[in-house]
Formats: C-alpha cells, structure tokens, sequence
C-alpha cells in the first residue's frame, strides 16, 4: 500500500493504527492530534444567588480563560441566569460577549431553564429551546449549532426536537454511548428517522482528572489520561466547579483559577493536543442507529451516596427518581394544566401575542431543572411561581376579546381569588391580600406595567399575592487579592463528595488547600420583588412595628372597579377602591376614625414599578432609573415609558429603593384624624412618555 501523501510505503503494522499517523520527517509514528473540546456550563435560577455566583466564580473563571486568548473555549450558559445577571452583575455577560467577538468562545443552546428534556413535556421542550435560542441570539448576536443537553439524560426522541431547532450536534456521556456499541471515543452520528445528529463523547473519568488538576495543582493524572490514542472527547463541567463549589466549602477560588490558568497553559503547550471548539470537531467515524436511554453519571452516583450533592433517599437510580418521585409527579400534573391554558390562547391581536409571550415566558423560566435530583419542590417559589403565567395568558385572551367588567376569580390558581378589572383597553388584577394591585396590563398594545413575575425569592411560595417575606442573612466574604496561606488536608478533602474513591489512589498527602471562614459578622438584606403596586404599611405606635399589607381583606364589588376595606384597629379603618381613569390605575382612599378621640397614625404606600416589563428584562439594571422630582417614578430608558406616582394629597417624604428587576416609590403620611371624621384623596400610577 503506498502513502498518497507521501508516496512512501507504510509497515503493515503502522497501516492499521487508528489514531497514529507517519510523518516523512522521522523515523517512527507520532501521536495523532487529540481534539479536546473544553466546555464550562454556566447555569443558576432567576435568582440572587447568581450574583454570589457571579462574584465568587464566573467573573474569576472568565478572566482566566481571556487570559488565553488563542485558545479556544465552550460556552453554556442558561436563560435564566442571562436574566439573573442583566439585572445583578453583567459584567460576565460582555466578557462571555468579548470572547465571542473574537472567535475564542463558541456559545452552545439549550433549554432556557435547564429542566431535563427526557422527563418534560416535549411541547414545553420545544418552547424551551425556541425561547433560549431567542435570548442567546438577543444578548450575544449569535445562533448556536451546539445543543447542551440538561443533566445530561437521553432519550433517542429528542433528535428530531433538538435538530428542528438547528442545531447540528449534541454530547452524551461515554458510559451511555458505550451501551450503545460505541467501542471508541470518537466523534459518532446518530438517526431518529430520517434525521442525523452529531454527537461528541462527554468523558466523565476525564472530567474528574481535569478537576482534580484544577482544585488541587495535580496535573500528572489528567496528562497521563490524555496521552491515550483517542481522536476527539470533551470536558464538560459546571462552570461553579471552577470556583463556587470550593467557595461554598471555604476554600479561596482564587487557588482554583490560578491553578486552572497554569493547566491551560499547560494544554496549550501539549503538541498532541488541540484545544477546539465543538464546530470544529472531526466528522463522524461511524452511525449509531440507535442510543439506550441514558442518565447522567453524577445524579445516579448521588442517589448512592448519603453524602453526595443533591442526594435524595429511597431511588435506585435516576429512572427510578423520575418514574416515582411524588415532587415530579405534583409537577407534571401543574404544568399540564397551564401548558393547556396556554394553549387554549388564540393570539389573534398584537396585544394578544405580546401577552401570550410573556406568559410563556413565566411559565418557561419556572421550570428551572425540573426532573433534577435534590431541587424543587411544594412551596418551592421556582417552580411554584410557574402559576403566574394563567393570569398573563388569561390578559391575553382578554386583549383577544376585549370588553369591560368587573369579576372575582382565582385567576393564578394559588388558591385565593382575585379581582379582575377592565375598561376593554387596560386590565388590573388586584388581590384581597393587602389591597394590592398584582398586575397590571395594556391590552391593546400587551405591555406590562406591573407584576415583575421572573425574579425567584429564596423565601417559601405563599400564593402569588402573598408578601413576600424576606429576612436579613449573614453576609459572606468574597474573593480578594490577598494572599491566603496553604492548609494540609487529607482526601476526601473539601471536594470529596465530587469525586469517586479511585480519584485518590496513588497520589501522596497531604493535599494542600487554602483553606478559610467565608462568614462574616455582618448582615445584608436580600433583595425583594412581587410586593406590587398599592402596598399599604401602617404603623400606629412608634414603639411597635410596621404592619404589613398581607392580611386578608373584605372587599366589595362596584360598578367600575372594587373596594377594600382594611381594620386597622377598633377606631380605624382603611377604604381603598380601584379603578381605571383615562388609561391609568386609580386609588381612592379613605381613612376613617370612628373614635370620640383624635387618633395619628403612619401610612407608608408602596409602589414596585417595572413599566415595558418586557424590556425591563431584556436590558436589565440599566433598562430602569428613577424620576425625581414632584411627580416620583420610574423611566424605561429603552422605550422612554415612564410611570408616575402622583396623588391629590400632598405627602411628607419619599422613598426610592432598587428592587429585583423594578424600582420600589414609597409614598409617607403622617396622618390625624379628628374624632369622628374622615379624610379621602386619591394615588394614581400614571403612564407617560418622555423625550
């Protein structure tokens, strides 16, 4: 046989080696080039805690892998946390955006909340990936033809969903593929019908030795691993194992990224290795007519381990946890009453189609990694809150039929009713918890005024009306620059509960860690969201504390809106009726002392202002800012809208706080009411736009 290339005659021997090639200029056989795609998933809820994410991990991670400029990297990172982030800290959004620009990150798509494919429904599947896609290609400019498939569970019927999509390849784990008789790890096609997707091997024994190099300076183990005969295989981990997972063990991420910059380096430095992006992966060495269904390595090790992360008693395996776990089950049986909900909203009219969006986009983003092993559950507010699509989709049929009323219905399912009120051009949805305006909708147009339903509180669901109830918590400390001195520590180490037991064998102790309190002995205040518009706080005596707008209250229907009627004590009592005036939410208060006594209390009115609600998400922290002067409120500096707080008595003071995703205008009153009297004056939200 002779060599096209080189004309030579090759060894027999040498002909028959998969993954060696000769070279005419030496005497032997070098290694083949190992394509190693390097995948760093980042993936938190709508939720704070991606700013600690943020802070404590992805900002470090990120400035190691730009210090590599010439090397290329993958990059996942969920819809929900993008949203999280826009608001919270988006500095590592423009530098996953910089890395982008310049052809060092590949982005991969996804679902939009990471809930596991195999255990959803494939119409909220589709919906998943549709929405991600539209966030990626809105916040980085690019279409993704790499599908990261969440928690790494597969079934062969996702092919025809992920491939309709656009995506060209996919990974699945190496245990899967190897059931599958796959012998090699080599980059391999796969059918469903007549529909072909790529897939590339996702090692787990390399994801352990690349972490272990990472958290510990070892780099001896991943090499040797990486010396073997193989054509392409990825490592694709969370991008929290790169600094986060240690965080929150007291370990200083600051050891892990210097460590992870000097593996880079060294893989850079590795002739028979090339890091690449998975667009760049070589063709498929052979078809697989047909994967077994597979579940992710790490959740079956989990359910095996009492102290393993996420680890949940009484399943086998992941199969197991997902046929008959009671959580799923509740679950399965919620989204299908609001997919079909959903569904039943025809779209026929602009504003329809706005509202039927966000709708979806509520009950998308509370889905948040369904089907995982040790998260969610009742009362769990990120998948709870998956309700507040019914009253959206409910405004969107509405705007589809436009007409006036006033009605009572538990529109959001959370077991109370509601008071719904519409003038044909404008819908309110206020509850009896508090007297507050819930939501506030144009139809005619679908914007949204009030509501702000994506943030996720790490407080206990209590309905949508409900109140939130959120406490000061104990400040951590954060990453520095300081030098912090090496611990001895024996396996299994802070990070043992992320490795099996082979990890360890052969390499000598102890194990060197920087070790650290990350308490603090300050307290911080989360931040809060769904308090709404139209919040009533009293407080009656200086020495006792405020009241809260939660309680239950008496209402009463009238012919163009409702009216609440709040105890305050024996001699006080709060009337509040809504109604809608030229295109603007309209309060009338009434405040009665029915003592023979002058009685003087505090009236604090709360409004959370998100006005273009849609925008506010899509541009973040900077999409709102506060209007000052005599008329107090919020402008949506992308379309200009601002709404306005103004009322027909005077206040004493005003307060403005930065909330999650809106900015919070509270209205003071020192209030006296002569013995026997009233007083009444009216609070609008107006809409305006401004040049």
């Amino acid at each position: 046989m002779t060599n096209r290339l080189s004309g030579c005659h090759l060894p027999f021997a040498i002909r028959y080696l998969p993954s060696a090639i000769y070279h005419p200029h030496y005497n032997g056989i070098i290694r083949a080039v190992l394509s190693l795609p390097i995948l760093f998933h980042f993936n938190q809820h709508f939720n704070q805690y991606a700013e600690i994410a943020s802070k404590v991990c992805y900002r470090g991670l990120l400035k190691v892998l730009r210090s590599h400029p010439s090397t290329k990297f993958n990059i996942h990172i969920s819809g929900t946390l993008i949203g999280a982030l826009k608001w919270l800290d988006p500095e590592p959004l423009e530098m996953i955006r910089d890395g982008i620009k310049e052809g060092q990150f590949e982005i991969l798509g996804s679902t939009y909340a990471q809930n596991i494919p195999y255990s959803s429904d494939d119409w909220d599947n589709a919906r998943q990936i549709e929405l991600h896609r539209e966030v990626i290609k809105d916040t980085f400019g690019v279409e993704p033809t790499t599908f990261w498939n969440p928690e790494r569970c597969w079934r062969q019927s996702l092919i025809p969903l992920i491939k309709d999509a656009g995506y060209e390849r996919t990974l699945i784990e190496d245990h899967i593929l190897r059931r599958g008789g796959v012998t090699t790890k080599n980059v391999i096609a796969t059918k469903f019908g007549t529909q072909s997707l790529i897939v590339i091997p996702d090692d787990e024994t390399l994801k352990h030795k690349f972490n272990f190099a990472a958290w510990f300076g070892r780099e001896t183990q991943l090499l040797d691993y990486l010396q073997k005969d193989e054509a392409c295989l990825a490592y694709a981990e969370d991008a929290e194992a790169m600094g986060l997972w240690g965080w929150e063990r007291g370990v200083d991420p600051e050891y892990t990224w210097k460590n992870l910059d000097q593996l880079l380096t060294t893989l850079e430095s590795q002739n028979g290795i090339k890091l690449i992006h998975f667009a760049d992966a070589p063709a498929p060495q052979q078809t697989i007519d047909s994967i077994p269904d597979g579940s992710a390595a790490w959740m079956n090790a989990s359910l095996k381990r009492d102290d393993a992360p996420y680890h949940e008693d009484g399943y086998a395996d992941w199969f197991d946890f997902n046929k008959r776990s009671p959580k799923l089950t509740h679950f399965k049986q919620t989204y299908s009453i609001i997919r079909s909900r959903l569904q039943d909203v025809k779209a026929n009219t602009h504003g329809a189609q706005q509202l039927k969006r966000a709708a979806l986009h509520a009950f998308l983003a509370n889905q948040y990694e369904y089907g995982c092993i040790g998260v969610g559950g009742l009362n769990y507010a990120g998948w709870e809150n998956a309700r507040t699509a019914v009253p959206i989709s409910l405004a969107a049929k509405f705007a589809d039929e436009p007409k006036e009323f006033v009605l009572i219905e538990d529109c959001n399912g959370d077991g109370s009713d509601e008071v719904l009120i519409s003038d044909g051009k404008q819908l309110l949805i206020a509850t009896a918890y508090g007297g507050r305006l819930l939501y506030w909708f144009d139809l005619g147009s679908g914007r949204q005024f009030i509501g702000n339903q994506l943030p996720v509180l790490t407080t206990e669901y209590h309905g949508d009306g409900g109140y939130p109830k959120v406490t000061p918590t104990r400040a951590r400390r954060l990453p520095d620059s300081s030098s912090t001195e090496l611990t001895d520590v024996l396996p299994p180490t802070p990070y043992g509960k992320f490795f099996p037991e082979w990890i360890w064998d052969g390499e000598p102790t102890p194990f060197k860690l920087p070790l650290r309190s990350m308490e603090t002995n300050e307290t911080t205040m989360p931040l809060i969201a769904q308090t709404r518009a139209f919040a009533d706080h009293i407080l009656l005596n200086s020495d006792e504390n405020e009241s809260r707008p939660e309680e239950w209250l008496d209402c009463r229907l009238e012919k163009n809106g409702v009216t609440f009627i709040r105890y305050l004590s024996d001699e006080l009592t709060l009337e509040k009726s809504f109604r809608i005036s030229r295109n603007n939410a309209v309060a009338t208060y009434i405040l009665r002392n029915h003592d023979t006594q002058p009685r003087s209390f505090r009236l604090r009115v709360t409004h959370e202002l998100c006005p273009d609600y849609a925008e506010v998400i899509r541009g973040g922290r900077d999409a709102l800012r506060f209007i000052e002067g005599r008329m107090p409120g919020a402008l949506n500096t992308r379309t200009q809208t601002a709404l306005v707080v103004t009322a027909t008595r005077m206040w004493q003071s005003v307060e403005r706080r930065v909330d999650f995703c809106a900015l919070t205008i509270g209205l003071i009153y020192d209030v006296t009411l002569a013995p026997r009297s009233e007083q009444r004056f009216d609070m609008r939200l107006e809409r305006a736009t401004l040049s």
